[in-house]
């Protein structure tokens, strides 16, 4: 037995052999592993080197046979499936929560206010006029939801409204429930409480507006012996509506 091969049958444990690979070597100043190898490199010897030729030797590092982990595989468990990203679904906006549903004489009262409000918010022009009434009555349900109401108003009008609205005790408040939210998640449209950009039509209108939805404020008369009646025209409107700011100036 060669000397090489006496030293590589020394450093095999009891009773191992060589691989059956392995035909024949010739070792010279080589150390075999047989096991697995991590974090080290490889330095081999190239052939001799020509006349007037320097050769480095070859190398071999153990990074070039296990690449490095891509960021799409650091995404994937144990199991190997990909992580899913959970996204959050679009929360409904909120309406406002008018209706008294406990009172039922109250709630009758509400409703009727509310169907006149969409009467003259579409005269107004601040509403589509195809816009359903069933939609807009749900404006004042409390509930999360999409109205589908077009506001074809100015958003001042429209931010300047739901500041005022909000406000009135009527009217139950809502964590989140602000004007901002309502203008910009309800109707679409980008908040603007720039004052200057609404005139004193459009004040007295927001007035008449809140008004109307008050229902311990009655309602102008077309005729005395008809109390179920109602004068909704904006002059009788603005009239009840003088009487009350009147009325509010003296207490």
């Amino acid at each position: 037995m060669k000397q090489s091969e006496q030293y590589t049958d020394d450093m095999l444990p009891d009773g191992g052999r060589k691989p059956t690979y392995i035909k024949e070597q010739h070792n010279h100043n080589c150390q075999q592993f047989f096991g697995n190898i991590s974090n080290c490199t490889f330095m081999m010897p190239s052939a001799p080197p020509s006349e007037g030729s320097t050769n480095p030797p070859a190398t071999f590092s153990e990074s070039s046979a296990n690449p490095p982990t891509t960021s799409s595989e650091s995404s994937a468990d144990k199991s190997g499936k990909r992580r899913k990203k959970t996204v959050t679904a679009n929360e409904k906006p909120l309406t406002i929560r008018y209706y008294r549903y406990g009172n039922k004489g109250i709630l009758a009262r509400q409703r009727q206010r509310v169907d006149i409000l969409y009467r003259k918010w579409t005269e107004w022009k601040w509403i589509d006029a195809d816009t359903d009434p069933d939609d807009f009555d749900r404006l004042f349900e409390g509930q999360p939801r999409h109205c589908n109401i077009k506001w074809t108003g100015t958003s001042a009008t429209l931010t300047i409204l739901m500041q005022q609205l909000l406000e009135q005790d009527f009217i139950e408040k809502q964590t989140n429930c602000s004007a901002k939210h309502l203008v910009a998640k309800q109707f679409g449209k980008t908040p603007n409480s720039d004052r200057r950009r609404i005139t004193q039509d459009i004040e007295e209108k927001i007035s008449i507006s809140i008004l109307i939805l008050d229902t311990s404020c009655p309602l102008p008369q077309r005729n005395a012996r008809d109390g179920n009646e109602e004068d909704v025209s904006d002059a009788a409107l603005y009239e009840v509506c003088q009487r009350q700011l009147r009325s509010t100036k003296c207490l």
